[in-house]
């Protein structure tokens, strides 16, 4: 029998899902603002080191995932993950530098990138062992709240970096990661938090890489997802400096876009998870590819700011699907191994970050912030393609999954 915690869970994974949130909302829309305006580092240089960390990222979050299922309790990465988070921001907004950025950025950050993964591979597992017919409707729910801080925040912090320092975002940033230990600290002190799935036998004669087997189309899936992802990636390393310096918009404009966005996606989420007892994930991953094609390269023609933000329409329809459905998707590509499989989200998310970090990198060099979003429409068109000729006996309806 299932004891029954003491503390108020679900409040606590709300709040834990908004401070996550707000590690990311206050950050990445003003990330490539930091490191290439204020910091003065090269677009190159700058992808090079976001490169850099992606790389040992992905490293990282396998590993943090095989353990997941292997330890007694997960709580403990997910705090690992938090304190790394703190320290990674913390040191950016203490010590604003060129070093402290890439050493941030290309060393801790790969272990604080995990948190989001880890803090979700727990709230499936906790849910599962107590309220197994609600365990993916409370992931979606607490998806929606992680969006809410995109809704609240980016505005938020595009006043305070303009009206006092930008650095003030990563202040924001390292203050929620500690919001996230803190949580973790208080379930770590309630023993009923304490869950754990026991992963499937291995057949006998199996080989030790059979634990990492992906079903047919799902490794064409997963490889389109980081395409069209990482166009998305591309976007938003370009979108701030596109805004700024091709638009004639300020911080402040950098925030209501991603603030707008985020306000547009809550409800399409809603609409989504309809959508997907109608739908296969793949058609509405491969749809949602050619709707951010189609934002981004209407963006790239844009004159004005205020053009921009009719759009964010589009933006914010491609975003929820990229964002929302892509959980449940890659939840599912490992049966039975919730730790792997929510290694895999961080790992589409981080070669994602390598690839838009990379794709930056190379079209930005210039400064032809149209150029690169341009190539960035082609290469989620790419994506949606790969997606969906994976996966063409899986598109347009529900089907069963292969026995």
């Amino acid at each position: 029998m299932t004891t029954k915690p003491r503390l108020p869970v679900t409040a606590l994974f709300g709040m834990n899902m908004f401070f996550s949130g707000v590690t990311y909302a206050a950050t990445i829309p003003y990330a490539s603002l930091v490191g290439v305006d204020a910091l003065g580092l090269s677009p190159a240089f700058f992808a090079s080191v976001m490169a850099a960390g992606s790389i040992l990222g992905t490293f990282v979050s396998l590993g943090l995932g095989y353990l997941s299922d292997k330890l007694p309790d997960r709580r403990l990465l997910v705090l690992l993950t938090a304190l790394a988070g703190m320290l990674a921001h913390g040191l950016i907004y203490l010590w604003p530098n060129a070093m402290s950025f890439i050493i941030s950025m290309a060393l801790i950050m790969p272990v604080a990138g995990a948190c989001y993964g880890q803090c979700f591979g727990y709230v499936r597992v906790y849910y599962v062992k107590h309220m197994p017919q609600r365990a993916d409707f409370m992931v979606t729910v607490l998806r929606t709240v992680f969006t809410l801080a995109w809704i609240v925040v980016p505005p938020l912090a595009g006043w305070v970096a303009a009206e006092f320092s930008i650095f003030n975002v990563y202040l924001a940033s390292a203050l929620s990661y500690a919001g996230v230990a803190a949580i973790f600290l208080l379930l770590i002190g309630d023993k009923a938090t304490a869950v754990q799935i026991a992963p499937p036998p291995r057949l006998e004669g199996a080989s030790r890489f059979s634990s990492f087997a992906l079903r047919p189309g799902t490794l064409a899936g997963l490889t389109g997802l980081v395409v069209m992802t990482g166009a998305m990636r591309i976007l938003t390393l370009t979108i701030a400096l596109f805004i700024v310096t091709d638009l004639g918009g300020s911080l402040t404009d950098v925030g209501l876009y991603a603030g707008i966005t985020a306000a547009i996606e809550a409800p399409f989420m809603l609409l989504l998870a309809y959508l997907t007892t109608r739908l296969t994930k793949e058609t509405l991953l491969a749809a949602a590819g050619l709707v951010m094609a189609l934002f981004i390269s209407l963006a790239s023609m844009l004159t004005s700011v205020s053009d921009l933000f009719w759009l964010l329409v589009l933006n914010g329809l491609g975003t929820a699907a990229l964002m929302s459905v892509n959980i449940a998707y890659v939840q599912d590509a490992i049966k039975g191994r919730v730790g792997l499989s929510t290694s895999l989200m961080d790992v589409v998310a981080i070669a994602a970050n390598l690839l838009g970090a990379a794709g930056f990198g190379l079209l930005a060099a210039n400064g032809d912030y149209r150029f690169a979003l341009a190539i960035a429409a082609a290469i989620a068109i790419l994506g949606a393609a790969i997606m969906a000729l994976g996966n063409v006996g899986r598109l347009g309806r529900i089907q069963a999954d292969p026995a």
